[in-house]
């Protein structure tokens, strides 16, 4: 061996030695901080599925351009749901015990979330939802190892009910999938609409995975609405928007959606003007924030984001800052250090509140139209509600003023 391949031998094993014998926490310094991301590939959801894996490559980059969280890059491990929360269940659980994933994110349907909360102290786990919307969540199902960092059903309902109150429209139909948002919607749309002195008329519950809404849009037709509330998401929603067009029901019915997304927007297209709802990430904030993002989202996909793409962001960068005041990835610690953390992020200030571990948003209320800026038709604000006015009362999905 030559002298100079034994002073790089030598010097290559005393470094190995140096980190066998350092504290867990300095080497942990050297490894990824792995994030779990358990999220439909497949099926129905599989859209909103795609927008969460496409945010969260876009912040892996981000991120480890300016050099990572606590100078360790992150890393993002995928599983496929299927929107089934069974196979969620298993599937996390591959993340936690096979690849020691115990952050976990980006879960799609609110069941799938319901399912996991009870394993998270069995798997020593934090998970914070980036768009589950049952109310029940932060209410009846509260453990103190999840947080919700998005709107919920009963947010986004609250926001677009405060807005209605001035509507001309007296009587509304309300129609959402037979799941678990679709009937946390609907029940916390009624009970705005009621306080705020509207008529609802009948709700509808189309089936999960429908694909023939033509006997509700009928019903609507016949009922004399002059409002109605879609609880929809994915393939469900741009099967209702496609169908209800050629039934030309927007021209008799103004719809109120408590979710207005981008993919639903491309479906009607320029019959998309004039859709309003509340928005769980209304891409026209403009703030710097939000425009940083939006440009760098637009620069790397050539495409609008969506809600979905939204709130995955905000919610990541909730967690990086936790992550970095616990100057941990340890789980236990990272939830210490989200209660009653403050982010400004790409929809402004939100607090995760430490009561029940939900995320205090603004409530922003959108009109679809033509947008200077973007190619095509966009949610533009009409009206933002503080956070205090949007959240509901602690542990609960409703609101006692």
């Amino acid at each position: 061996m030559t002298k100079l391949a034994r002073r790089k031998f030598l010097k290559g094993a005393a470094a190995a030695s140096a980190l066998a014998a350092a504290p867990a926490y300095l080497k942990a310094q050297a490894s990824a901080i792995k994030i779990g991301i358990p999220t439909v590939i497949t099926g129905g959801y599989a859209l909103l599925g795609s927008q969460v894996m496409r945010t969260c490559r876009l912040v892996k980059k981000m991120t480890d351009a300016r050099g990572g969280v606590l100078g360790r890059p992150v890393e993002f491990l995928f599983q496929d749901t299927q929107g089934d929360p069974a196979i969620c269940v298993r599937r996390t659980q591959e993340l936690v015990e096979r690849d020691n994933c115990r952050i976990l994110s980006g879960v799609i349907v609110s069941s799938e979330a319901a399912a996991m909360l009870p394993k998270l102290e069995s798997w020593n786990a934090v998970f914070l939802s980036h768009g589950n919307g049952d109310g029940r969540l932060t209410a009846e199902l509260f453990v103190p190892r999840f947080f919700r960092a998005n709107t919920s059903a009963p947010m986004g309902a609250r926001a677009l009910a405060l807005y209605l109150r001035d509507a001309p429209q007296k009587k509304f139909m309300a129609i959402a999938s037979d799941a678990a948002w679709g009937r946390s919607s609907n029940t916390a749309f009624e009970a705005q609409i009621k306080r705020v002195g509207k008529d609802l008329v009948d709700k509808i519950y189309a089936p999960v995975a429908n694909k023939d809404y033509s006997p509700y849009i009928t019903k609507i037709l016949q009922s004399g609405v002059e409002g109605c509330y879609v609880a929809l998401q994915g393939d469900e929603a741009r099967a209702f928007y496609s169908q209800a067009t050629q039934y030309k029901l927007s021209q008799r019915v103004q719809f109120f959606t408590e979710i207005v997304a981008q993919a639903d927007i491309k479906v009607l297209g320029k019959d998309a003007i004039g859709l309003m709802g509340s928005s769980r990430y209304p891409l026209t904030y403009d703030i710097a924030q939000n425009r940083a993002f939006v440009d760098a989202f637009m620069a790397e996909y050539k495409e609008i984001p969506d809600w979905s793409d939204g709130e995955m962001y905000q919610a990541l960068m909730i967690l990086f800052a936790a992550i970095e005041k616990a100057r941990s990835d340890e789980p236990m610690r990272i939830v210490a250090a989200m209660e009653d953390l403050e982010v400004t992020s790409v929809k402004g200030p939100i607090r995760m509140r430490k009561c029940d571990h939900q995320g205090e948003n603004q409530g922003f209320v959108v009109r679809v139209g033509q947008h200077k800026g973007f190619a095509e038709p966009v949610g533009e604000i009409v009206k933002i509600y503080p956070r205090e006015m949007t959240t509901p009362d602690c542990r609960s999905s409703s609101y006692s003023t």
